[in-house]
């Protein structure tokens, strides 16, 4: 009498591991790709330059109406907005009009004017007589200053900046926005 000696198997067959882990390999590189598409996190970080800006822009508004000045910098003056111990954060916070005043988001650099070192991420303003300013944030992705580039500002030419873009024309990436 024969008996029949079926062992039942169970588990993998080489073939169908190589196919998951090929799926696997594939969606991933899909979503690598899809999660980091033109930029997409220098994109988040410029639209939340454009927003702290305006947020800073907000509270200079409410300084103005309660002193009919802007905050003053030194005569032709930039500073950078350091979120802790600047002329503009010291007046924003010292009059309640913001309790954190933003600071960029990498904020990789110490330079103070938006003229220079235009690489490097930072909020700067500008204001010597108190009627206007000027707020600027340097940007990652080229068509993020699209909406108000620093170069088309009114009166930027006049505070020590070039009005055409004698930068690299590659990373001059500057927003900015001034008194309306």
């Amino acid at each position: 009498m024969l008996k029949n000696f079926s062992k039942s198997k169970s588990g993998f067959t080489l073939i169908e591991m190589l196919v998951v882990v090929s799926v696997i390999a594939i969606l991933s590189g899909v979503v690598a790709v899809v999660l980091n598409s033109s930029g997409s996190q220098g994109k988040a970080r410029d639209a939340q330059r454009v927003a702290d800006i305006k947020r800073i822009q907000t509270a200079l508004e409410l300084y103005f109406s309660d002193y009919r000045e802007y905050p003053r910098t030194p005569a032709s003056t930039w500073i950078r907005i350091t979120g802790t111990t600047d002329l503009l954060t010291t007046a924003l916070k010292g009059g309640s009009y913001m309790t954190v005043v933003p600071v960029d988001p990498l904020n990789t650099s110490t330079a103070s004017n938006p003229c220079d070192d235009f690489t490097k991420y930072r909020y700067n303003y500008k204001d010597t007589t108190g009627n206007y300013y000027i707020l600027t944030a340097i940007m990652e992705v080229a068509t993020s200053d699209d909406i108000s580039k620093c170069k088309n500002l009114p009166i930027w030419s006049s505070q020590g900046c070039s009005s055409g873009d004698t930068w690299s024309g590659t990373t001059d990436y500057c927003y900015g926005v001034q008194n309306p």
